[in-house]
């Protein structure tokens, strides 16, 4: 009696699904780690804010063309006259938190006195309606916060935002004041653009008080 013993063995399958999704795995692990060792000292250096550089930019690029295209004095100014409050709601803006607001506006007067850190000009279409220019050495943050154009949150912080007010008040003496100091006389026409904060309310001297931004002098 003879028996016939099946010895073939059953073929082998292999997990080929598996074995591609793990090499899949792997390769993004070699591209994508999870983690990376970094020597000490060898992190890529923080910029460093240039509050020079920023104010160039700045004026050249956006403060020039906003000045061009600023709202225009006279209806300010007349609202300004009649109710300083009334005139802040609707015209003048601040910057977060700031209890200062400011007017950023462009227009034109005659000059009627030259003093020695400002000139005094009437209004055009404002008879009466006194404003200043400042001729004297810049200081505080019309500049910066009254065009609106600039936020704390663009520049790292605090420190930096007073360096970029800095500049921005060096520019104004740098590139306008000189026009206004020149051999200007009563009567000559001036167009300007600039900012000025707004008073809480109208006293005998100008309604405002303008640093300016741009400036042009026709003679009388």
């Amino acid at each position: 009696m003879s028996s016939t013993r099946n010895t073939s063995a059953a073929p082998r399958s292999y997990p080929w699904p598996s074995i591609a999704a793990a090499l899949a795995f792997l390769v993004l692990l070699l591209v994508f780690p999870p983690f990376r060792f970094v020597r000490v000292g060898s992190e890529a250096p923080t910029a460093v804010f240039d509050p020079v550089a920023y104010a160039e930019r700045f004026w050249a690029e956006e403060l020039r063309p906003a000045a061009a295209d600023a709202p225009a004095l006279t209806p300010v100014v007349l609202a300004v006259r009649a109710d300083p409050t009334d005139a802040a709601d609707r015209y003048a803006r601040k910057v977060g938190e700031g209890t200062t607001r400011y007017f950023f506006v462009r227009g034109a007067g005659r000059v009627i006195a030259v003093e020695s850190s400002r000139l005094l000009l009437e209004v055009e279409e404002a008879p009466g309606a006194v404003v200043a220019l400042r001729t004297g050495p810049v200081f505080g943050n019309t500049i910066r916060d009254g065009t609106g154009l600039l936020d704390l949150n663009d520049v790292p912080g605090l420190a930096e935002f007073n360096a970029l007010s800095s500049e921005l008040n060096r520019l104004a003496e740098r590139d306008v004041l000189p026009v206004l100091r020149g051999a200007i006389e009563p009567g000559a026409r001036v167009v300007f653009a600039g900012g000025a904060p707004a008073p809480e309310s109208v006293g005998a001297g100008p309604l405002l008080v303008f640093v300016p931004v741009f400036a042009e002098v026709a003679s009388p």
